[in-house]
């Protein structure tokens, strides 16, 4: 009704929204020229009208959200099927783990934390052992090259045999690891119809491994040699039957000294032997008798004349083969006008003559090399030429020999000096270093050379390849440790006493028993990074 306040709100409010809803359409005040009552007419017809396009909006819209409803649902259930297939999964009832290690902790290299204390062992464990040593001792030991440990490295003494080590190394640098010795037969005509007219030369060239099969066989490790009798055969071979001369042993390519003139007369051939008589020409280290089982030179007779010697061994070997010779074998000089050649034999190569020195420390053939050395200078080769080559090619490997001194190629004389700095330097080299030919020429303890009952049963067996050395007043050792931490460490312990204590191998032997088991540190596995925790 038109005065109820309700119904009257009610009626403007609706003609309000819709007429403002289509304003254009449904005009709230009559047009020019209409009237009223049509006016008011024409007003309820558009107000219908519009009435009626809301209500259809209404019912097309309503099904259209039933229809998007309905789908919906339908890819929702879809979904849970597919998820209601799969195995159910679990609820992790561990929390996500927590890392208590910080990113840039040092137990994140854990061998940083580890090294300071092996080091700081291994330098209390050498102190110890070098204040048992004599007072004329000196102990070093390097990794790489860079110093590890030093006691009087610098100090140069007495080396004993370690003196082989700076022969071998000058050997290879100035001959070469492939060289060898050619010993050869040499006559003035070639033979005709088997007969050789005159005398024939066996010419030496200083080779130290010229033996006969049983005379080597005696030694414990198995070491290549020059067989004399393949010489011999090579004669026959080449239909040689007859020889009007004789054979004639040349020494030339080296003096006549048969020893170092500085060495104490205990040490030259026919007292103590510890040599064979030195020749540019021996066979079975020029012993013209020698022991079928003791392989010590000290068991063998040294030949008087070692050229004259190896001329009528040869011609024993000829002869046995059938062959005839006229005259008696002798020692001499090989014409210039010699120059048929009738047999040759090469010697094994140096590096494998090195080894055979360093390996049984054998002092005839450190000797022989240093000869070699001089002859390749200046012939005929000499002791002191020779030690003047050594040293100039250890100068030019980059060693220092300030305070050093040498006297001969074996360590036999006492007036060697070699500081235990010089020796691990050497064994450092690019001649001596790991894997190196002089390296592979060291005896290794429990199992050959002079270390094969050395360190027997201990964690240095097969682990430490070293040189020894022994005179009445001096023990050495030096060589190459691989440790139980898989590091190579390079040493050298030397001591010089007029009264050496008993127990000096044992100190030694400590030494390279530390080395053994660096890094000796705390267990490797503390220092890690804290494991990966969860709470």
């Amino acid at each position: 009704m038109p005065g109820h306040p309700g119904e009257g709100h009610q009626d403007k409010g609706t003609a309000e929204v819709l007429i403002e809803g289509q304003h254009r359409r449904c005009p709230p005040e009559p047009m020019p020229l209409m009237p009223a009552a049509k006016f008011s007419t024409w007003r309820t017809i558009c107000g219908a009208v519009h009435l009626y396009d809301a209500a259809v909006i209404r019912r097309a819209v309503l099904p259209l959200l039933l229809v998007a409803l309905a789908v919906g649902s339908a890819w929702q259930a879809r979904v849970s099927d597919q998820a209601h297939d799969r195995p159910p999964r679990e609820a992790s009832e561990i929390p996500p783990p927590e890392v208590r290690t910080p990113l840039f902790s040092i137990r994140r290299v854990p061998i940083f934390l580890q090294e300071p204390e092996a080091d700081r062992r291994l330098l209390a464990s050498l102190e110890e052992s070098a204040a048992a040593l004599p007072a004329d001792s000196c102990v070093a030991v390097s990794e790489s090259g860079r110093e590890r440990y030093g006691h009087l490295a610098d100090r140069a003494l007495v080396p004993a045999s370690t003196q082989k080590l700076l022969t071998g190394a000058a050997a290879l640098a100035l001959l070469g690891p492939d060289h060898r010795f050619t010993t050869r037969v040499v006559a003035r005509v070639a033979p005709v119809e088997g007969v050789v007219d005159g005398d024939v030369w066996l010419v030496g060239s200083g080779d130290p491994l010229l033996a006969t099969g049983d005379y080597w066989g005696r030694f414990d490790d198995p070491l290549p040699f020059t067989d004399i009798d393949l010489l011999a055969a090579q004669m026959a071979d080449a239909g040689i039957t007859t020889i009007t001369g004789a054979v004639i042993g040349d020494e030339s390519r080296f003096d006549g000294l048969r020893w170092v003139e500085t060495w104490p007369e205990r040490f030259r051939p026919g007292n103590q032997t510890q040599s064979g008589p030195l020749s540019a020409l021996t066979v079975n280290d020029g012993f013209a008798r020698w022991d079928p089982e003791r392989t010590a030179y000290a068991h063998n007779t040294p030949a008087a004349d070692p050229a004259a010697f190896a001329a009528a061994f040869f011609d024993d070997l000829l002869e046995a083969r059938d062959l005839v010779i006229r005259r008696v074998a002798q020692a001499g000089v090989v014409p210039l006008d010699a120059t048929v050649e009738l047999a040759a034999i090469e010697s094994p190569p140096l590096a494998d003559i090195v080894r055979q020195m360093l390996l049984t420390s054998d002092n005839m053939t450190a000797e022989l090399l240093i000869k070699a050395l001089g002859a390749e200078v200046e012939a005929p080769g000499t002791t002191a030429g020779g030690l003047t080559a050594m040293r100039s090619a250890l100068d030019d490997l980059g060693l220092d020999l300030s305070g050093s001194a040498s006297a001969d190629g074996s360590g036999l004389d006492t007036g060697n000096r070699v500081s235990c700095g010089l020796l691990v330097a050497i064994l450092d080299t690019s001649i001596g270093g790991p894997g190196s030919l002089l390296e592979s020429g060291l005896a290794v303890a429990g199992e050959s050379g002079t270390m094969s009952k050395r360190l027997v049963g201990t964690s240095a067996e097969g682990r430490v390849a070293a040189k020894t050395g022994t005179l009445n007043d001096v023990v050495s050792l030096a060589g190459r440790v691989e440790t139980l931490g898989d590091r190579s460490l390079t040493f050298a312990v030397l001591s010089n006493a007029e009264s050496m204590p008993d127990d000096i191998r044992a100190i030694h032997d400590q030494v390279v028993l530390t080395l053994v088991g660096y890094p000796d540190g705390p267990d490797i596995s503390l220092l890690e990074p804290h494991p990966v925790v969860t709470r």
